[in-house]
């Protein structure tokens, strides 16, 4: 075995106490014992007083703080968990080091998500992510803006609003999915773009701020 197996397979071991402990929290007893959720033990564990339901249980189908970026160094990331609504997750899901997961709305994941490290996903109203997308590193997904912004007369003008993001989506490095967005099917968004609006083509790269539509009739792989 080398060494690179070894490292790998340490850092596994190293997690079954956290990852008993999270699977306990969110997840009924007959599924908590098969361990679908693995989370590194350099995972913070902010609140788990929500839940998740999962559609299929296997042993590390979700796997929390291990993948990543090269340039993500597990020894300095951490990652940080706060479950205090509903996660619903179809299938196998990666989230990489350092990466945030934050949720008190319901957060809806595809089979086969894959962030790559250093990301945030922040849900507090709705959020629903499909099948096979992934998501470059320093990306941010959010439907909050977190705080409260009140007119003259003390209404909220910044009210949460759902986010959308198809399935084979794409987002590139440090990209900003916020609130109201929506993405179709088998897009790319560029790095560095900021999206704030619906873009209902499917399979096109959608880049800049504010963003628009460079080319259409695109595809692409893992």
């Amino acid at each position: 075995m080398n060494t690179d197996k070894i490292v790998k397979l340490l850092r596994y071991v190293l997690a079954l106490p956290k990852s008993i402990y999270v699977n306990l929290r969110l997840l009924p007893l007959g599924q908590a014992v098969k361990l679908p959720i693995i989370v590194s033990n350099k995972t913070k564990l902010v609140s788990l007083r929500g839940k998740v339901n999962l559609s299929k249980v296997k042993t590390g189908i979700v796997r929390i703080g291990f993948t990543g970026a090269d340039m993500i160094d597990y020894r300095y990331h951490r990652s940080i968990l706060h479950i205090d609504g509903e996660v619903n997750i179809e299938g196998k899901v990666k989230i990489g080091k350092g990466s945030r997961l934050i949720v008190t709305g319901k957060l809806s994941l595809g089979e086969n998500l894959i962030t790559t490290g250093d990301n945030t996903i922040i849900c507090e109203k709705e959020m629903i992510i499909g099948d096979n997308c992934m998501f470059a590193w320093e990306s941010i997904v959010m439907d909050t803006d977190q705080h409260q912004i009140f007119d003259a007369d003390d209404n909220q003008i910044n009210k949460d609003i759902k986010v959308m993001i198809g399935s084979n989506v794409w987002l590139g490095a440090r990209c900003f999915v916020l609130k109201n967005s929506t993405i179709a099917d088998g897009c790319i968004i560029a790095a560095n773009t900021t999206l704030t609006r619906s873009f209902g083509q499917r399979s096109t790269i959608i880049a800049g701020t504010p963003p628009k539509v460079v080319k259409t009739g695109i595809k692409w792989s893992h």
